[in-house]
């Protein structure tokens, strides 16, 4: 398959990129914003269109933007083929969703998690202002609830291990119902039970 790089003009390293597509990678790095996630999507979306192969997404993304976090997982939903998620390094704050939604997920070894409420800054005056508190109040909320069913936690649960910062390494994750599979050295799995 050959993806014209000017599909993704923002691409700093076409190349690299064009052959991570070639083989069916789309990678997510660094802070989980609006403009990594239409990128991510629009390749999830093409790879989708091009094959009924699986898709291998590859996380390293230590937090970012709630809204983008919500749209990615969206997107992971209704494509139409299965997609594998990996961490590579830290999945951390709102990037966990993403990953989480994944029907195979994966983690190296040495892999962390770090679960942690976004920060959120609203502005506005008088009503206008109260409506936004409301309305992100409302939207961590239905995080919480998606990671809820996705992990079989509670929403307390999660709720709590959010609000206080919790990190999980790769095995605790497994336990924790993040994760399916550990990457281990050489290769070799370690699977949930």
């Amino acid at each position: 398959m050959n993806i014209p790089s000017v599909f993704f003009p923002n691409d700093n390293n076409d190349e690299l990129a064009e052959r991570l597509m070639q083989r069916r990678i789309v990678r997510v790095a660094g802070p989980l914003d609006l403009l990594a996630v239409n990128d991510a999507s629009a390749r999830l979306m093409l790879l989708d269109a091009t094959a009924d192969d699986p898709i291998d997404l590859v996380f390293s993304c230590p937090d970012g933007d709630l809204t983008a976090a919500m749209a990615l997982a969206d997107t992971i939903e209704i494509v139409g083929v299965e997609v594998k998620a990996m961490c590579a390094g830290l999945v951390g704050g709102v990037a966990v969703l993403p990953y989480a939604v994944c029907p195979l997920r994966v983690a190296q070894e040495h892999g962390t998690f770090r679960l942690v409420n976004p920060r959120h800054s609203v502005m506005g005056f008088g009503r206008a202002l109260a409506d936004a508190v409301e309305h992100e109040v409302r939207y961590l909320a239905d995080f919480h609830k998606r990671l809820a069913v996705v992990t079989g936690r509670s929403f307390e649960e999660i709720e709590a291990d959010f609000d206080r910062g919790r990190y999980l390494t790769a095995a605790q994750a497994l336990g924790y119902g993040l994760v399916d599979e550990i990457i281990r050295k050489g290769g070799s799995l370690s699977a949930a039970k």
